[in-house]
């Protein structure tokens, strides 16, 4: 098959949200409200703009291709056959919704284009050169599978989305003549539809929109037969360009395969209410879609619910954002900064460039500094107007604390007003002062760190220092030839680094504390520290030393599991003998059970606890295990058994500790995020970023302030600069919701 180079356009769907002082409350006949349009009739469809060559049910894979037959459908799952020919050495395999592969041909060229071209725009997703492409099977990945491997797909770890009632979908493989799935040979691709029941009752999701001048604040309304929905809201043009050519059924298909799950509508009502933000392309002449789809309590489709909206114009004339940025004071790493806030500044957004990164800047086109003052209110740092609407300016002292010495700064900042409309950028001029690191006698700041309260895996530094104080560093020394006096500008040098704790002090000195966690029992930890003054002249080194509890074995092992994604991005699980322990299994697996929820929570948890007892590593001591395939998982679970020891020294054996890691939620620590049989949380599970290096900052980032208070359930926003649509990779350029 011929090969060709296609640029795939797709945009991302981005999960933008805006503060509710944007969504104001008005009366209905100022919004733009157009009442919900009848139901386009039924009438026959032209034909599709991008056939696909498919079979139903079964394919013949003959010599160099992959022949799949579907051996079982369910409304939520279909499982199927893959038999690749006599001259397969691998093969290329995924699962797409139709429609979003006819969505991905529409925006990729794929309208009027021959069968050969559509086949090339096929091929071209399951190459995906960013991380998007198909599964590659060998014998290498299937063992004895291959080459006639079952594919039980809703409960397989390859299944990225839920497959629901009444949709259809391509199973398409790919025969490739070497074991790496790298060179392709020929196509197959069979075409499914689930089956699906008689919808129980009339399920239905009316749509009450509250549209403001860049965002929307949209109430769904779901009656009591609707148990799950899904919504989808976007410029409606694009949806209206897609329903012409393909009909709204298969934009319901869309609908249902955007999100991976369809969402539970039997919540409270503020549960219900979503903030979609259009940013800067905003557009109150632009007709905007929201739809939805009611579900009975099987996920059969109900009704189908449009609601046609603009956005709010905003007032000619209205009042640009004032505000003000003045410099203080510097010193070798830090900056002080007092920044004025007028009636009209909703609030100030800034950033801190180097000269020579700002250099690009220095006298660049309107276009240059639009775009720049749009990333400083999405990636800045912010302060938000407490006083907004009111007579007289709010103030703030803002400060930055990782800046090198003896060099020269830009502050950029912008202010934004309450219609989302952003200032001119502005600038600040500044240097800092060169850092003096051998006269410790010379320097102003003093300190001193105290440990107290040694717990068995934790230690509480408590910090004094005066106001003279600019910043100060401290870490744990893991490596004694530091402490020598021989290596004191080594000692130094890791302190001012990445790997320490660097601290701006509080402006007129003080007293505070941190806790150390996650430490091993029974060990001496040593912490070096120093500060620095405003004139950039570093304090001596000091030392303080203390040693954590020891663990002696008793009739209730207790651990402290904390999880984190290390800097190389593996699922990394610290487990820290808490007390009673003598030892502990543990290991990380990949959760087989909780994804496909046939399983309740306590069978899942009984079944870990036997095997991390009979297969899991064992130690004497806390430790730390880390998972390096972290990118193939779709669910990991990192498991620990506790050993301990009654009065009479037989052993007890403890609870079982679980905490998760998913590709899309994150790393999880409450079970019934997953199990909805589960307990509400675990006691000492965490997910943390690594303890040796603690931020302290009490900066704001920019897209916290303007996402503040705004419901969690906020969908995506399609923005307009093209046609449709979303994809459910973040990569925006494959059809499939991985």
């Amino acid at each position: 098959m011929k090969k060709k180079l296609v640029s795939l356009l797709l945009l991302l769907g981005l999960f933008l949200v805006i503060s509710p002082m944007m969504i104001s409350c008005s009366d209905k006949d100022e919004q733009g409200v157009d009442p919900a349009p009848p139901e386009e009739p039924d009438t026959p469809l032209p034909p599709v703009p991008t056939p696909i060559k498919w079979v139903e049910n079964e394919v013949d894979g003959g010599e160099r291709g992959v022949g799949i037959k579907v051996t079982s459908r369910t409304a939520n799952n279909f499982v199927f056959e893959c038999t690749p020919g006599d001259k397969v050495q691998s093969y290329r395999l995924d699962v797409y919704p139709l429609c979003r592969m006819y969505n991905y041909l529409f925006e990729s060229g794929g309208v009027g284009a021959s069968e050969e071209e559509i086949e090339d725009l096929i091929l071209e997703a399951l190459y995906n050169s960013e991380g998007a492409g198909a599964y590659t099977f060998s014998r290498s990945t299937l063992g004895d599978s291959y080459p006639n491997a079952e594919f039980d797909w809703a409960n397989s770890k390859y299944s990225q989305s839920e497959i629901v009632p009444g949709a259809e979908y391509l199973i398409i493989t790919v025969g490739c003549n070497d074991e790496g799935g790298q060179n392709p040979a020929d196509m197959k691709i069979c075409h499914l539809k689930t089956p699906s029941g008689d919808v129980v009752g009339h399920p239905r999701v009316d749509i009450d929109v509250d549209p403001s001048y860049q965002a929307v604040g949209i109430q769904y309304l779901p009656n009591e037969d609707c148990k799950y929905f899904y919504q989808f809201c976007g410029d409606a043009e694009p949806i209206d360009a897609f329903i012409e050519a393909y009909g709204k059924d298969m934009y319901i298909d869309f609908m249902r395969h955007w999100t991976q799950t369809a969402g539970d509508a039997q919540v409270p009502e503020e549960e219900m209410y979503y903030v979609v933000d259009f940013g800067y392309t905003a557009d109150a002449t632009r007709k905007i879609t929201a739809t939805t789809i009611g579900l009975d309590a099987n996920k059969n489709k109900g009704d189908y619910v449009r609601q046609d909206f603009q956005l709010k114009q905003i007032p000619e004339n209205a009042p640009e954002a004032e505000c003000a940025m003045t410099i203080t004071k510097t010193g070798a790493s830090i900056v002080n900064m007092d920044v004025t806030l007028e009636k009209t500044c909703y609030a100030m957004f800034y950033r801190i460039f180097s000269e020579s990164d700002y250099a690009p800047y220095e006298n660049a086109d309107e276009a240059t500094m639009t775009a720049l003052a749009q990333a400083l209110d999405q990636e800045g740092w912010g302060i938000k107007n407490l006083n907004i609407g009111q007579e007289g300016s709010y103030t703030k002292s803002e400060f930055q604390y990782d800046l090198a010495p003896n060099g020269s700064y830009v502050v950029a900042y912008i202010g934004r007003n309450e219609y989302g409309e952003l200032s001119k950028v502005k600038t600040s001029r500044f240097s800092t002062q060169e850092r003096v690191t051998d006269n410790p006698g010379a320097s102003k700041a003093t300190i001193d760190i105290t440990i107290s309260n040694p717990g068995r895996t934790s230690l509480k530094l408590n910090y004094k220092y005066n106001q003279e104080a600019a910043v100060f560093y401290h870490q744990y020394i893991m490596t004694p030839d530091l402490l020598e006096e021989a290596n004191k500008a080594e000692l130094i040098q890791y302190l001012l680094s990445e790997d320490s704790n660097t601290w701006p002090a509080n402006a007129n000195g003080g007293v505070e504390d941190y806790t150390f966690t996650g430490l091993d029992p029974a060990t001496e930890y040593i912490f070096a520290y120093m500060a620095e003054d405003w004139d950039g002249v570093l304090t001596d080194v000091k030392i303080v030393k203390a040693s954590t509890e020891a663990i002696i074995a008793g009739p209730d092992p207790t651990m402290q599991l904390s999880a984190y994604m290390s800097e190389l991005g593996n699922f990394t699980v610290q487990f820290s003998m808490v007390k009673d322990v003598a030892k502990i299994f543990h290991m990380i697996v990949e959760d087989e059970y909780s994804a496909s929820g046939d399983y309740s929570y306590e069978d899942c948890m009984k079944v870990w606890k036997e095997k991390c007892l009979e297969y899991g590593l064992t130690t004497v001591n806390s430790t730390i295990q880390s998972y390096d395939k972290t990118s193939e998982a779709k669910r990991l679970v990192a498991l620990c058994v506790p050993i301990g020891a009654d009065a009479d020294g037989n052993e007890v054996i403890g609870d079982l500790y679980a905490v998760f890691w998913d590709k899309d939620k994150g790393i999880v620590t409450d079970p019934s995020v997953l199990f909805p049989d589960a307990p509400k949380s675990q006691k000492r599970i965490m997910g943390m970023t690594k303890s040796q290096v603690v931020k302290k900052d009490s900066r704001i980032p920019a897209n916290l302030i303007v996402n503040e208070q705004v419901e969690k359930n906020v969908p995506g926003a399609m923005k307009s600069e093209s046609t449709i649509y979303l994809d459910l990779k973040r990569l925006g350029k494959h059809p499939h919701a991985k």
